[in-house]
């Protein structure tokens, strides 16, 4: 009686030659199921990477202002620095800001006729403080606005470019009353394209 033979998922192991083809079989199998995994591993790691990459945008942040009264009599001057701050971006490098508006409100009782402010070390008849920190070629006046709610606003207009950690500066003029008060309170706000889309806001006195 020949002797039985065994088998081990459907397969006889009896025979070496048999056992080896069908080892060789199963290897292949196994092969063929691990490479048709690796796909699919690739894709789950490169999406955040992917998702990150939309996040690479800074913030227009004032850092600081200062100012008072101007060289000339009849303005209130100020100067600002603006940055675009990376700190908060998903992913290094930020892209730069372009574009971007800062908006100054003064109590209306401070100023005197409703006026565009003035950009200051820019060229033409614009007046220059030495004290203060020379605006980038980059800012022009926007107009003024009377809010109706005992406020005026100017707008301060960027066009440029400042990289991620850059800073960019704005020395501006506000015609003011007659005469100038002193310890006014100011509202600036900072807005950039492209940013994360926080508005950056400050409140200062000027003397």
């Amino acid at each position: 009686m020949a002797p039985r033979e065994e088998h081990v998922d459907g397969l006889p192991t009896g025979d070496p030659a048999t056992r080896e083809r069908h080892g060789e079989v199963r290897r292949r199998s196994l092969l063929a199921g691990a490479a048709w995994s690796v796909p699919v591993i690739a894709a789950a790691v490169a999406t955040p990477l992917a998702a990150a990459s939309g996040g690479a945008r800074g913030r227009f942040v004032i850092e600081s202002m200062l100012g008072g009264t101007w060289i000339d009599p009849e303005y209130y001057g100020a100067s600002i620095q603006l940055r675009n701050d990376d700190t908060q971006a998903v992913s290094l490098p930020v892209e730069p800001i372009t574009s971007g508006v800062v908006v100054v409100t003064f109590a209306s009782i401070d100023v005197g006729a409703v006026a565009p402010a003035i950009i200051a070390n820019a060229g033409g008849g614009s007046p220059v403080v030495g004290a203060l920190p020379a605006t980038d070629p980059t800012w022009t006046a926007g107009g003024a606005v009377d809010n109706g709610d005992g406020t005026v606003s100017y707008t301060l207009v960027f066009a440029g470019s400042v990289a991620g950690q850059g800073v960019t500066h704005v020395t501006f003029g506000i015609l003011g009353s007659s005469p100038l008060h002193s310890g006014i309170t100011v509202e600036v706000r900072a807005t950039g394209d492209p940013t994360d889309g926080t508005t950056s806001s400050r409140t200062v006195t000027l003397f």
